[in-house]
């Protein structure tokens, strides 16, 4: 055996060296897809939170910064009223005998009982959509996010002496009319208005307007509701009337979707 044989490696075989490529091919692609998901999880977290919202949620696009009265609207009376309330919430149900189809109804939207005169506002900023005359004879004020007929309606409903008309801009908080007579259980000198989101569909459904309070009004909005169910018990002497601690969100007895 010659020196120059003895100091000179050995040639690698071709499927060592084959194998050996694939190795390093392979340790590559892990590193580089490694970064990639590096750099999207570190770089844009509040992009895929937004891009997760947008694909999956059913919300409402625009959030109630109204309720459609005030709450100093409110006015306390000894006088009779139905049901025994002058804030019905929402899936409040209607017994069978009140109701024009015989069968209880949960109740789709709020009912407040206000003073004659009351001003009837906007719930949130958007175009009127529509004035349609209601069964009542009175009328309710549609607004959408830009005029367009779409999948989500805020409803104030049930108002006389509208102030505005189709194709207006509104903010949420603005008269758009005053509250109706229509409401025949209501006492002398009162009226009634109906706040709603409406979500479009086959049949059409209501949703718990207070769950979709803007943040600016929520925590206020919410104890207020509260502080009026106590007030108002305390006022007839009847402490059962609401259970203030059953309710997930105040105003509302139900948070599923109610047809109507």
């Amino acid at each position: 055996m010659s020196a120059s044989t003895i100091l000179s490696p050995h040639p690698l075989e071709p499927d060592i060296l084959i194998l050996m490529l694939k190795v390093v091919v392979g340790i590559l692609v892990i590193v580089g897809l490694a970064l990639v998901l590096l750099k999207l999880f570190t770089s844009s977290p509040q992009k895929l939170v937004q891009t997760n919202i947008a694909v999956n949620s059913d919300d409402p696009p625009l959030k109630l910064k109204s309720i459609g009265v005030n709450f100093s609207d409110f006015k306390f009376t000894k006088d009779k009223l139905e049901f025994n309330r002058l804030f019905m919430d929402y899936g409040f149900v209607i017994p069978a005998n009140t109701t024009s189809t015989g069968k209880d109804k949960a109740n789709p939207q709020p009912t407040f009982v206000v003073p004659l005169g009351t001003p009837a506002r906007s719930l949130v900023d958007g175009v009127v959509v529509a004035i349609p005359t209601l069964w009542s004879g009175d009328y309710s004020v549609l607004v959408t996010t830009d005029g367009k007929m779409q999948k989500w309606v805020y409803e104030t409903e049930h108002l006389i002496n509208p102030k505005v008309k189709v194709g207006d801009k509104v903010t949420a908080g603005q008269i758009v009319g005053e509250v109706s007579d229509f409401n025949k259980g209501a006492p002398k000198g009162f009226g009634s208005v109906e706040i709603g989101i409406l979500k479009g569909g086959n049949p059409p459904e209501h949703v718990c307007p207070f769950a979709f309070l803007d943040e600016s009004i929520k925590e206020e909005t919410l104890a207020s509701i509260k502080t009026l169910y106590l007030s108002w018990e305390s006022y007839i002497g009847n402490k059962t009337l609401y259970d203030e601690n059953s309710y997930q969100v105040p105003g509302c007895l139900t948070l599923d979707s109610i047809p109507g």
